[in-house]
């Protein structure tokens, strides 16, 4: 069985999805199956793809200054029309490779496949796009609008990462249960308790504080941040000493709210934004930490609080479906607009060594849960299935076709 994969996801500073691409892959790449994985781009491309990346990285939101806004604004749409013209490039590329390889199955682990003359496969990650486009920039609306519903019907199998999403496509788009295979997420290698004081020892490599709230992702609508700054901006002056608010990620999309309440007021008040940290020295950020405190409206699935329960870390979560399927009883839930409800769970972790204790309690072993190796097994069912079908599909509509 011969599986091309688009590894674009991989090659970029990784977020959710290129860390699923590169995990997966490897994964699948070591079970004892006739399995023989082709990935495009090929890994060697990623010193071009990231030089590439940066320069369309967009701008740190703008806040003050209505010239800024209007270059920033020029700007984005020049980004804009450079990236249509790369996705038409390698639109063209992978139909290319296909034919040339002659590949079993496509697999697209980013929501929209490429043009391929081959059986395909998407996973879904979330519908938060569809469900939710004021949290997303213009142009990914755009395109999802113009490719999405194309891409339900050319797909003949679907992964989704969480049962959760499973049952949002069945709901939203009438795709069959038989053609959705649920593929819970890994953790990624290096993510477990470590001694603390090695820990810190990084931490202080990295100019961090030793002992923190952290949150990890993109700043962006969809993870709540405004609110999460708010509610931890009111809390008083000795927990804002003792226990700083640390915001892991970079800027992301529509987040000029979110900017403006950090420079005007959170910066002051102990809130702290160093940006991306180095791979190999997250699992020292997570067993530092105090709790992780993951607010967000929606998610497909939720790396960072499974990650932090592979630290044995404690996590405090909004009360959304991927959440509490994922974490199980391990976290404590709190509706994402309920300020008194956070601002009293921050005000109790601070001061309450037994809660936060039992908050920590089987958090490694419940992590333990998902694996990379796990879901490639259940990846390789799924194109098991998917070409399965496919042959049963092109059977039938071939019988169809003699007997008219």
């Amino acid at each position: 069985m011969r599986i091309l994969v688009n590894y674009l996801p991989a090659l970029k500073q990784r977020s959710g999805v290129g860390h699923y691409t590169a995990e997966l892959c490897t994964a699948l790449q070591v079970l004892h199956h006739s399995l023989e994985i082709d990935l495009f781009p090929h890994p060697s491309w990623e010193p071009l793809v990231k030089g590439t990346m940066a320069k369309l990285k967009p701008a740190k939101p703008v806040v003050t200054g209505n010239l800024q806004g209007q270059s920033y604004s020029a700007t984005s749409i020049i980004k804009n029309q450079i990236k249509g013209l790369a996705r038409n490039g390698l639109d063209y590329l992978f139909a290319d490779r296909a034919r040339r390889i002659g590949c079993d199955l496509y697999h697209e682990p980013n929501f929209l496949p490429f043009a391929v003359d081959a059986p395909t496969l998407s996973t879904i990650h979330d519908l938060s796009v569809i469900r939710y486009p004021q949290w997303h920039p213009k142009d990914r609306v755009h395109e999802f609008e113009k490719r999405f519903e194309k891409a339900i019907s050319n797909c003949v199998h679907f992964l989704t990462v969480s049962e959760f999403v499973k049952q949002e496509l069945i709901a939203e788009l009438g795709v069959p249960s038989e053609k959705i295979t649920t593929t819970h997420n890994g953790i990624r290698s290096g993510l477990s308790p470590l001694p603390i004081p090695e820990a810190r020892a990084i931490l202080k490599e990295l100019n961090l504080p030793q002992k923190y709230f952290l949150h990890l992702g993109t700043i962006e609508p969809r993870k709540n941040l405004l609110f999460l700054m708010q509610v931890y901006c009111d809390l008083p002056l000795r927990v804002r000493e003792q226990y700083p608010l640390l915001l892991v990620g970079g800027w992301g999309w529509n987040a000029e709210k979110e900017a403006a309440f950090y420079h005007e007021t959170a910066k002051h008040r102990n809130v702290i934004l160093p940006g991306y940290i180095p791979e190999e020295k997250i699992s020292a950020v997570y067993n530092c930490a105090r709790a992780l405190l993951a607010p967000s409206h929606y998610e497909g699935f939720g790396f960072p609080p499974v990650e932090m329960m592979a630290c044995g870390g404690a996590v405090l979560a909004s009360k959304i479906g991927a959440h509490q399927e994922v974490c199980g009883s391990t976290a404590s839930y709190f509706h994402p607009e309920d300020k008194d409800a956070w601002r009293d769970a921050l005000l109790q972790l601070a001061w309450d060594d037994e809660w936060h204790r039992n908050l920590r309690k089987g958090a490694v072993e419940k992590a333990s849960h998902f694996s990379w190796h796990q879901c490639a097994l259940n990846t390789y069912s799924a194109y098991e299935k998917a070409l399965r079908n496919n042959a049963d599909s092109a059977l039938i509509a071939k019988d169809f076709k003699k007997a008219s």
